[in-house]
């Protein structure tokens, strides 16, 4: 399943898409789900519940945190559980990363490193993720973010042995479903998302501007198994050369 693992609504300042419009989208644009990770709140939830049902579409909640060092996407078996992240990481702000990542991990919950070479945010991780325990995966293709930035992200998983994501970090409708995150087994809820990152069995995927959107359905999850799981990704549209890395568990997506 291709599931564009972080995009913004309008309960992220600056934003204006709906969550009825970015479900929509996200569907329109041939995805198989999307997850709304709004900044630092999951005040979205109810409405993603709501367009989720409406659309027909697997609309997932997590929510992006910013921290004294870096942005982390977080995922919760049950977001409706969790309280406010005020609650969870203190009034004080900004939030300390290992208090962050502590809690996160206490809730049972997954935490992805997100664009951790961005100079454009405040604060950026940068190589302080080599020094961090709870974080499951790192971003390494964010459509937003060009060269250098996604690549030493990808660098970054290598030497950690984790699995990179990707997705189109999307703040508007149109960006949507510009990259993704190949789930290896079915994705029906945040409780599937948080089990497989933790497990390592996502894929970055880099969708093509020239590749026409289309469903990916169970017969693109086979062709992929089968060719022995691209840890390093794939470029949806692309033929021949996958770049696949068989049995690592690092890496990012597929590059020309």
């Amino acid at each position: 399943m291709l599931i564009d693992l972080h995009v913004h609504s309008n309960h992220t300042r600056g934003c204006v898409a709906s969550v009825r419009e970015v479900v929509r989208r996200a569907r329109e644009a041939g995805l198989d789900g999307v997850a709304i990770t709004d900044l630092n709140t999951l005040e979205a939830l109810p409405e993603i519940r709501a367009a989720a049902g409406e659309e027909g579409f697997l609309a997932l909640c997590g929510l992006e945190v910013a921290t004294d060092r870096g942005h982390y996407l977080c995922f919760f078996p049950d977001p409706a559980r969790v309280p406010a992240p005020a609650q969870i990481f203190g009034s004080a702000t900004p939030w300390p990363v290992r208090e962050v990542l502590a809690k996160v991990r206490e809730l049972g919950g997954a935490a992805v490193a997100a664009h951790p070479y961005d100079k454009s945010i405040e604060r950026p991780s940068g190589d302080v993720i080599f020094t961090l325990d709870g974080i499951q995966a790192v971003e390494g293709l964010n459509a937003r973010r060009k060269g250098p930035i996604n690549d030493l992200a990808v660098e970054a998983a290598d030497h950690m042995n984790l699995p990179c994501t990707g997705a189109s970090g999307a703040h508007e409708l149109a960006e949507i479903g510009s990259a993704a995150t190949l789930f290896r087994d079915p994705v029906a809820s945040e409780a599937d998302v948080v089990a497989q990152l933790r497990a390592g069995t996502v894929f970055s995927v880099a969708i093509g501007a020239s590749a026409a959107p289309q469903p990916h359905g169970e017969g693109f999850e086979r062709r992929e198994r089968r060719e022995g799981g691209p840890r390093h990704g794939i470029r949806h549209g692309d033929r021949g050369d996958r770049g696949g890395q068989g049995g690592r568990r690092g890496g990012g997506h597929h590059r020309r």
